[in-house]
């Protein structure tokens, strides 16, 4: 790497820290009751509130997209932070007392914890380091979503408010959530790091911020039990195995490669790629360039009622691992370390204390708002708004996030309630107005995006899922590392308490599986009833032989949608039957989390042996412990019911997303519960815990073999082999590869980014999603008539202006003269038209040769020329 590019590190990094401390009295104050005092979460918090002060500003016109906003910004934050921290601590003497009814001052607790904050600070810059180093051995910004990516932080960066122009159709607002990419350029912005180098250091970062993130949680769990050196030990444990390691899958890669198992093992496991016979003559797969590493986030062979494979739209199950070799700066990937700081919000309100009941809540209005007052002051009004900030910025981030940690906030509070005052009908009402009120606060707090946002969701917005069940044996090649932990540690704690409540657990199971059926079942009808739904119904059917009557012309026939389900059921159930294991092992889990749930909670807790051994402190923390492992569980049994909705009509997204969050879930609960467990179990019982760890470490060696030979795939991808001798330099310059072999769009594109300050509209070809197509605006920032349709479509969901744009570009590119194009490039405000390869090879030579004879080129360069339009 070049020294410039090192020092851009550094100061990303030494941003990120100013940042962190400008925060950190907050931090401080909003997280009192935890053990770290929310030091590991403070560059997540003070990112969330500099970006969202800086974005808010711009929004409402108060402030520019410019380095002085997000100075700005900064001191906003620092001064807000040192506010509310002064008025926690007011009632100190005089400004010399350290300490305030017990509590420490932030200075104190920083000198008598700094082994603590210094190896919170060692792993978030080990982290750090370690990924930039693994993106300069492939920096290229292509392939994937990242054009896309791309496109939006430079589009960001060049926008003078907010919200920001969209690179891929000129006069348009993005409309996508767009949050993280706002962090991204401010920090950009504040470091002094161009698009192309900070594209990378992102991704550095949200390695570095997921590590401290899982690191911190685990952590603290574990302190508040009276833990310290397992505590240390398991929360570096999962600062590497939650954002670092692999699934099960590089373990069967690397056994099939070596001929281990027989062609009919492989065929039962059924996974893509990996269930022909094994080949160990060949180079094994996992040593080379190719992207084998990409059939780990795809272990799900996917099938349909009729026994058909599913070829194309198989559901996603990515993991952070797989996420950060792949190295697509998405959406879900710029929200996972804020899941963490939300999980710490969710931690704190379950340990935030009393929360006082007003019995009268019901009866009138006053009384209504009583409740809802006294509910702001139990909780405090910083971690109030707070939460509803963390929330909004979620939505705001990756909007699949919300509802999930809504529920684990709100899930914290309920469990809190019901173990202050036991269990009573006022805490689910209490608990939806809770829900509510986070849910208009964080709406009004980000007004602005959710006013302009548009989305591809449509009614019926859920549907059912018509295809086989997922097999266990799948399902485990993605979690069995962490639910190896996590069912020996459930199963252990029921058997501890005798089975005791098992008549709840089994209710809740059992329950769980009817609702769900229930839903599926709601969701058929409302589709099959539907004109639109009919003709998938219908499909379903041909394909299954089932002959099906005519349907009634009219808009909703419910009565022919209840004859074609019933005339589908048996294959459905057939097919439920015949995969029933997943549905009931995740169903126990929950069952079995309901039954310690009761046992921890109840009133009769203080005589059970659940919690022998462990500090009483822990009985504070267990619940909250299971509620992540039963939100875990619900996030992957429901996809096998029900999904939402989206352009591709598949389950793939609700997977991609739910299986996301589940692997947070399950990879902090899984270490949890290997510190309790051998915190719990004393004597000959240590046998638990030795059990559970081994598996758990045997498991973890396997997973981290897949970040090791996927980061030398993706190098010697981009810089050849080791031993080769034009093997190219490491480099954080993602348009290495795009100056390498494709100079001239590589010089058109220095040439706009460092002479248009502004945001003229560039016209270029127009061609498929996940192409080179779109590259100029996509590197640029600078707004072209139509870059990826497809894409545009999924942001904006029904929308005519792409299929009204393609063939307008098309026109202006084909047309025999510029007369007749004159008024189209005026209509659309063409600045610049871009003539070079890919515009030869999408609309043929003959109509380019306008453009050389009637304009005079601003730019040109070996196969490219940039024109400037006139307006006529």
């Amino acid at each position: 790497m070049l020294p410039s590019e090192l020092f851009a590190a550094l100061r990303w990094w030494f941003v990120l820290l100013l940042i962190g401390i400008a925060v950190l009295p907050l931090a401080f104050t909003i997280f009192k009751k935890l053990p770290d005092r929310g030091y590991a979460f403070s560059k997540m918090l003070g990112l969330l509130l500099v970006t969202y002060v800086f974005w808010i500003s711009g929004s409402l016109g108060f402030l520019g997209n410019n380095t002085g906003s997000a100075l700005a910004s900064i001191a906003i934050v620092a001064l807000a932070a040192y506010w509310v921290y002064g008025r926690s601590r007011k009632s100190a003497v005089n400004s010399e007392q350290v300490t305030v009814n017990g509590e420490p001052s932030l200075g104190e607790w920083l000198r008598e914890n700094r082994i603590q904050v210094l190896l919170t600070e060692i792993v978030f810059a080990v982290l750090f380091v370690l990924w930039v180093w693994v993106r300069a051995q492939n920096p290229a910004i292509s392939a994937t979503e990242k054009p896309m990516e791309f496109a939006f932080l430079n589009a960001i960066g060049r926008s003078p408010t907010f919200p920001p122009l969209d690179p891929w159709l000129s006069g348009f607002a993005i409309s996508y959530y767009y949050f993280g990419y706002i962090m991204t350029s401010l920090i950009a912005r504040l470091a002094m790091v161009p698009e192309q180098i900070a594209f990378n250091l992102a991704l550095a970062w949200l390695v570095a911020g997921t590590g401290v993130g899982a690191f911190g949680l685990v952590y603290n769990l574990l302190r508040a039990q009276g833990a310290q050196t397992s505590a240390r030990v398991l929360g570096l444990a999962a600062a590497l195995a939650i954002p670092i390691a692999g699934n099960m899958t590089i373990g069967l890669e690397v056994a099939h490669a070596n001929g281990a198992g027989s062609p009919e093992f492989w065929q039962w496991l059924d996974v893509r790629d990996l269930n022909d016979a094994p080949l160990p003559e060949s180079t094994p797969r996992y040593e080379s360039s190719s992207w084998w590493w990409w059939r780990s986030s795809r272990p799900l062979h996917e099938y349909h009622l009729s026994g058909r494979p599913e070829d194309g739209l198989e559901p996603i199950a990515e993991f952070p691992g797989f996420s950060f070799v792949l190295g697509d700066l998405h959406a879900h990937v710029l929200a996972l370390p804020f899941a963490f700081l939300s999980l710490a919000v969710a931690l704190a309100w379950w340990i935030s204390g009393q929360y006082s009941v007003n019995s009268k809540q019901s009866r009138d209005g006053e009384a209504f708002f009583e409740s809802v007052k006294s509910l702001i002051d139990d909780v405090g009004m910083p971690l109030w708004v707070i939460s509803a900030m963390v929330l909004g910025g979620l939505a705001f981030l990756n909007t699949w996030d919300v509802l999930i940690h809504l529920f684990a906030i709100v899930g914290a509070y309920s469990l809190a309630r019901w173990r202050d005052e036991g269990w009573n009908s006022r805490i689910v009402m209490q608990a939806v107005l809770v829900a509510v009120m986070l849910l208009a606060t964080s709406f009004v707090l980000y007004l602005p995006f959710f006013l302009g946002f548009r989305s591809q969701a449509a009614a019926p917005y859920i549907l059912p899922m018509m295809m086989r069940p997922t097999r266990l044996v799948q399902f485990l090649i993605i979690f069995g590392m962490p639910l190896w932990a996590i069912f020996i540690f459930l199963a252990a704690l029921v058997i501890r308490q005798r089975f005791h409540y098992w008549q709840s657990g089994l209710l809740a199971a059992v329950g769980l599986i009817a609702a769900l059926f229930a839903a599926a079942f709601l969701f058929s009808l409302i589709v099959a009833s539907s004109s639109e739904g009919a003709r998938f119904v219908t499909t379903l059917a041909n394909e299954l032989s089932i002959p099906l009557s005519e349907r009634p012309d009219q808009t909703f026939a419910i009565g022919w949608g209840l004859s074609s389900l019933a005339a589908i059921i048996p294959a459905y159930f057939g097919a439920r039957f015949s995969y029933p294991a997943l549905t009931l092992f995740l169903a126990s889990i929950v069952g079995m989390v309901v039954m310690v749930w009761r046992e921890a909670l109840g009133p009769e807790n203080e005589s059970r042996q659940l919690h022998s051994g462990v500090e009483p402190a822990a009985r504070d923390v267990l619940p909250f412990v299971l509620l992540l492992i039963a939100t875990g569980a619900l996030l992957t049994i429901g996809p096998e019911f029900v999904f939402l909705r989206d352009n591709f009509g598949a389950r793939l997204n609700t997977i991609f997303k739910f299986y996301y969050q589940a692997w947070v879930m399950f990879g902090v609960a899984a270490l949890y519960a290997l510190g309790y467990l051998w915190l719990a179990w004393r004597g000959s019982s240590r046998v638990v815990p030795a059990v559970a760890t081994a598996g758990y470490a045997a498991a973890l060696l396997v997973a981290l073999l897949f970040p090791i030979y996927a980061i030398n795939s993706r190098a010697e991808e981009y810089r050849g082999p080791v031993t080769a001798e034009d093997r190219q330099p490491a480099t954080l310059d993602g348009l290495s590869q795009m100056a390498r072999y494709s100079p001239g769009d590589y010089a058109a594109i220095e040439w706009l980014r460092k002479s248009e300050q502004g945001t003229p509209v560039i016209l270029e070809a127009v061609g498929g999603q996940y192409t080179g197509y779109g590259r100029i605006s996509a590197a640029t920032g600078l707004p072209t008539l139509l870059g990826w349709a497809g894409h545009e479509y999924q942001w904006r969901g029904e929308t005519p202006e792409p299929g009204i744009r393609e063939p307008v570009v098309r026109d202006i590119y084909s047309a025999p003269n510029l007369q007749s194009i004159s008024s189209l490039l005026d209509s659309y405000g063409v600045k610049y038209i871009v003539v070079g390869g890919l515009e030869r090879e999408a609309y043929g030579l003959q109509g380019l040769d306008k453009f050389a004879e009637s304009l005079v080129p601003a730019f040109e360069a070996t196969d490219v020329t940039v024109y400037r339009w006139q307006p006529q």
